[in-house]
């Protein structure tokens, strides 16, 4: 007996690594392009697990497919999986939430200092000849106001994993670090890590440099609005290497049009790609990246192994490492995964 796993959609050009996993349990694996709810239900036709990037996994696509037992995301959030409904009818969820942890923190600190060092401008400006006039390089006056690492603060909101392992990397460039409360983190362990933990609006209001490193959720959404980008310094940056709707990118752009704010440094936005005419395409005091600080090519082997990996536990019969919904690991609706 093998069994039917789909790959809802994928941009990868290979699925090696993950056709090596899954040849444990004899799988047979079918992978499409599914952008809607109905290419996923119409692919999904007798499957037992999926494996999905970013196709909609909805109640009436759980619904639909009364074999799956197991939802398995490629990466960290699952915004596109309805895991109230996947808990609901019985089925596992996982995600792999620590493929890229290093990746995203490096990226983060790039974009920090490419913002405070003006990178992506005097790149620009050397380019295209503007940066030099009369055999001198005219630094002071095009990349005018520069400050000292060593004297500003980062206020990271999301003191996880990532924003842990980006505190550090700021503390070795002599930044002062703080961080907004957060449940997963005791006092004991902020203070450890050297951090000043204090409440949500003063990390707006004090901090150079603003890191976020949260979820997609109902409670994150637009996090930051206009009101909380009114609570920032002028000169202040905001770094976004998270989820792109965490900020309210038109207030964003009201603020940085208005002088309201210093600059910012995006990795992901409300939309993706961002539109031609984008008014962020045109600020000389934004840095844009295209969604790519979860990338390396180690961090990119692991999350496709780890995927793999958790369809494999599941229908070996053991817990796969990452469920994000254990409550149906003992649900008297839980679907049962076939086992060998």
């Amino acid at each position: 007996m093998s069994y039917k796993i789909v790959i809802t959609d994928l941009e990868h050009p290979t699925i090696a690594p993950e056709l090596e996993v899954l040849a444990a349990i004899e799988a047979r694996v079918e992978r499409y392009d599914c952008r809607t709810e109905q290419e996923v239900i119409e692919a999904g036709v007798g499957a037992d697990g999926l494996m999905v990037a970013f196709a909609p996994i909805t109640a009436k696509v759980l619904e639909s497919l009364p074999g799956c037992s197991i939802v398995a995301r490629y990466g960290t959030g699952v915004e596109m999986i309805d895991v109230m409904a996947a808990t609901e009818r019985g089925v596992v969820v996982t995600n792999v939430p620590d493929f890229c942890m290093d990746e995203v923190a490096d990226h983060t600190l790039a974009l920090l200092l490419a913002s405070a060092r003006k990178i992506v401008y005097l790149d620009r400006a050397v380019r295209d000849g503007w940066a030099a006039s009369d055999g001198y390089w005219r630094t002071t006056t095009i990349a005018n106001p520069m400050y000292r690492l060593s004297k500003q603060s980062l206020g990271i909101i999301g003191l996880g994993r990532i924003g842990q392992r980006v505190a550090r990397r700021a503390q070795a460039f002599g930044m002062r670090v703080i961080a907004a409360p957060d449940e997963a983190v005791s006092p004991a362990q902020a203070a450890e890590l050297n951090v000043s933990v204090v409440p949500l609006e003063e990390v707006f209001a004090q901090a150079d440099y603003l890191s976020l490193h949260v979820p997609l959720t109902e409670k994150t959404y637009h996090l930051v609005d206009a009101e909380r980008l009114a609570l920032m310094k002028p000169t202040a940056t905001i770094v976004n290497a998270s989820r792109g709707p965490v900020i309210d990118q038109a207030a964003l752009v009201q603020a940085l049009q208005s002088g309201r704010l210093g600059g910012a440094a995006l990795d992901v936005y409300e939309q993706e790609p961002l539109a031609p005419d984008d008014p962020l395409l045109e600020m000389e005091n934004v840095v844009l990246c295209s969604h790519a600080a979860w990338y390396s090519v180690d961090a990119f082997h692991e999350m496709k192994v780890k995927t793999a990996q958790a369809i494999v536990d599941h229908f070996q019969g053991r817990v796969p490492r990452y469920v994000l919904n254990p409550a149906v690991l003992s649900s008297p609706q839980r679907r049962e995964p076939r086992i060998r």
